[in-house]
């Protein structure tokens, strides 16, 4: 069962009370130097999420397990590095320890490394296709054991009626079956999701005015030089031999 918040119906407590529970949140940061909206609407987009969870909390149960893609390790390591990529993230975690919550192991270190290695290599500009193509499936192969990894993890960390928070860049993120998947999406995360779309969209309608104003320059200045040429090569000839 997959349920999300804000545009579905809210879960049956007793439908899941005994089983193991997995709320869904997309990782988001902004940049220390982008904009104050941005850094805003993120900031609301975390209460928002908060909220939430605190929602389901009174129905389900208190948050006993804490999961986050993209950082290996468990424990206090895990808390450190989620401070460093997200502190809103970072400030929910830090209210549900209080009650007992902890991190638990979700990606593998030397799993993890495989995956970015194999697409850094992918993505240097490979001359010889049958190089990518063998990059391309030793990518495929370590991201099929980073999911089969991540999966095993939560069978084995997350115990019946136990609910857990997964921090994540991926909301299709996949999970054992038996784990009850509610993913938290409130109008907050479209709102950054809008922002994001236009400040794009605005930097490409800069960069073309821009490449359209060199180009425009340049054709210019090329027409100039035409003109000059041409003007120099219509002067009378004097008839005097000039050295050169």
């Amino acid at each position: 069962m997959e349920e999300e918040l804000g545009k579905i119906k809210k879960p049956n407590a007793d439908k899941v009370m005994g089983k193991k529970k997995a709320f869904i949140c997309v990782l988001l940061q902004a940049p220390q130097e982008a904009s104050k909206e941005l850094h805003d609407l993120i900031f609301n987009y975390w209460e928002a999420v908060d909220k939430n969870i605190s929602n389901l909390e009174e129905k389900t149960g208190v948050v006993n397990k804490i999961f986050v893609e993209g950082i290996p390790g468990s424990g206090e390591d895990v808390a450190i590095n989620l401070k460093e990529a997200s502190i809103g993230a970072w400030n929910i975690t830090e209210e549900r320890r209080k009650t007992g919550a902890k991190f638990s192991e979700l990606e593998n270190l030397e799993i993890l490394q495989k995956v970015i290695d194999w697409s850094k290599c992918l993505n240097s500009g490979l001359t010889n296709r049958s190089v990518a193509e063998k990059i391309s499936e030793e990518l495929k192969n370590e991201s099929q054991a980073r999911i089969d990894f991540i999966k095993s993890s939560l069978d084995k960390n997350l115990e019946d009626g136990e609910s857990a928070i997964i921090f994540t860049g991926n909301q299709e993120i996949s999970i054992p079956e038996d784990v009850e998947k509610f993913i938290i999406s409130p109008p907050e995360l479209d709102l950054v999701a809008q922002w994001v779309k236009k400040a794009q969209e605005a930097m490409e309608a800069q960069m073309k005015e821009q490449y359209e104003a060199q180009a425009k320059a340049q054709s210019a200045a090329s027409s100039q030089n035409d003109e000059t040429s041409n003007s120099s090569s219509e002067k009378p000839d004097s008839g005097l031999w000039t050295p050169n």
